[in-house]
């Protein structure tokens, strides 16, 4: 008596399940590529980038700005992090956007103002 071997005729039906189930997880992932620039959440580690940022400004330019706050942040992973952040301070007492480009390498306890430019508008 022989018995039935049913893994056969089954194959194409859970093959088909595990790359759905595969593309659905790929496509739900919720991780930052390289390069791709994403938003983060406005905390600490982002206002002191932006405070770092206008200091940075300050002393390089001979400006008399003042940090008052960042209201959007994103993040983008090259060799560290690249930090986009969209700021508010203070000139003689007038409030002044600004976009400011911080690149950052914790592990070498590096970071550097890129760019700083007032929004105009």
């Amino acid at each position: 008596m022989e018995i039935p071997r049913r893994l056969p005729s089954q194959l194409p039906l859970i093959l088909y399940l595990f790359f759905i189930i595969l593309h659905t997880n790929v496509a739900t992932t919720d991780t930052i590529k390289v390069g791709d620039w994403k938003e983060i959440l406005n905390d600490t580690l982002v206002q002191d980038l932006g405070m770092y940022a206008v200091l940075r400004y300050n002393n390089s330019t001979g400006s008399n700005l003042s940090f008052y706050a960042v209201f959007e942040a994103q993040a983008q992973t090259v060799a560290g992090l690249n930090f986009r952040l969209a700021l508010q301070a203070l000139d003689a007492d007038f409030p002044r956007l600004y976009k400011a480009y911080v690149w950052e390498k914790p592990w070498e306890n590096f970071k550097n103002l890129t760019s700083f430019e007032p929004v105009l508008g």
